[in-house]
């Protein structure tokens, strides 16, 4: 069987992160790179070992030679180009958020299914491996019924030399490249998919969302303190979300850091890393029935730049196996939803149920 011939559509600094996971595998290569910057595209393309490079996504999606393309643009690109990329026949994942709102979102969804190709966002909290182990615990019953999730995130600054270029930032305060709100429409989205993904649906949500100027004059839509009820009355949620320039960040990547606690009928799963790697401690610990237990360091893979990897591995698997790997675009649509909600309730100063976002 030949490779699967990737384009990758996008070559700023998370491309970085998604291209190991394509070299790694041994049934598909990095075949064509586009960038709006001739520069980089031809930079990257050489990098990457790439056969073709561009500047316009049209002309990529027009090789014929490529078979799937991996979308890392701002996000008011995502819809257009993902349209595009599935009518031209080509097996489609796009960075998060999927689009800018549900009109988009079911546009998308209607080309995936007449497409007949594999769509998905890459969301890479569901490939990130304390995340995946608690998941397999909760599902084993080993807290018993769930009852709530608390998350915390925060972002600061780095302590690494992993340099961001500032064009890379920039974009993202800027309404109608990003679609709204730094933290809760961009940032927020991997707590809100794993949220979804660990204890299913919501059925409401309150919030408040407040405003932070950093030291580049830039509106950072935080503090963000918000709780939701789950379809199932038994289960609720929780979201806290803080910004601090001061704040310094042991990390290797971005100058994020986040932690989990899921509580059981009978004891609590913690998830205590995942961007970055501020709480020293084990990446997952376990208390039922009166007994501690930790997964250490050694006992599981927790770098963070692993989980997209294995999500790029696991898109080409899919491909190969003609199954839908997450995020389908019906569940990107209901992370937009939950991060709708949430800014409605704080502009609008009540709790919004999940059926108003239209």
């Amino acid at each position: 069987m030949k490779s699967l011939r990737i384009g990758l559509i996008g070559a700023g600094r998370i491309s970085d992160l998604h291209v190991p996971g394509y070299q790694a595998h041994q049934s598909a290569e990095i075949f064509a790179v586009c960038d709006p910057a001739s520069g980089v595209a031809k930079r990257r393309a050489s990098e990457w070992n790439a056969t073709r490079y561009y500047t316009d996504y049209r002309d990529l999606l027009d090789d014929v030679e490529v078979d799937a393309v991996e979308i890392l643009t701002p996000h008011n690109q995502h819809a257009p180009i993902a349209i595009a990329a599935l009518n031209a026949g080509k097996h489609t994942s796009v960075q998060k958020p999927m689009c800018l709102s549900l009109v988009e979102a079911d546009q998308i969804i209607d080309a995936a299914q007449r497409s007949n190709r594999v769509f998905r966002v890459i969301e890479n909290f569901r490939y990130y491996q304390p995340l995946v182990k608690a998941k397999e615990l909760l599902d084993a019953g080993a807290i018993g019924e769930p009852l709530a999730i608390r998350i915390k995130g925060m972002q600061g600054t780095a302590n690494n030399d992993w340099v961001v270029p500032e064009d890379t930032l920039k974009w993202r305060f800027d309404t109608k490249q990003s679609g709204g709100g730094r933290i809760v429409f961009d940032y927020s989205h991997h707590m809100f998919a794993t949220a979804l993904h660990l204890l299913g649906p919501i059925e409401r949500v309150v919030a408040w969302i407040g405003e932070t100027e950093n030291s580049k004059e830039q509106i950072q839509d935080s503090p963000l303190m918000m709780m939701w009820k789950y379809m199932d009355d038994s289960k609720h949620g929780s979201l806290e979300v803080l910004t601090s320039e001061e704040l310094v960040i042991r990390t290797d990547y971005y100058p994020n850091d986040e932690w989990f606690e899921i509580s059981g009928t009978r004891g609590f799963i913690w998830v205590n890393r995942c961007s970055g790697k501020v709480i020293d401690k084990a990446p997952v610990a376990l208390y039922t029935d009166g007994q501690f237990s930790e997964i250490g360091l050694k006992d599981i893979e927790w770098d963070w730049a692993d989980s997209f990897r294995s999500g790029t591995i696991d898109f080409v698997d899919a491909i190969l196996e003609h199954r839908q790997p997450p995020l389908s675009a019906l569940d990107a649509r209901e992370v937009i939803k939950f991060a709708r909600a949430a800014q409605m309730s704080s502009r609008e100063h009540r709790e919004v149920r999940m059926e108003e976002i239209a």
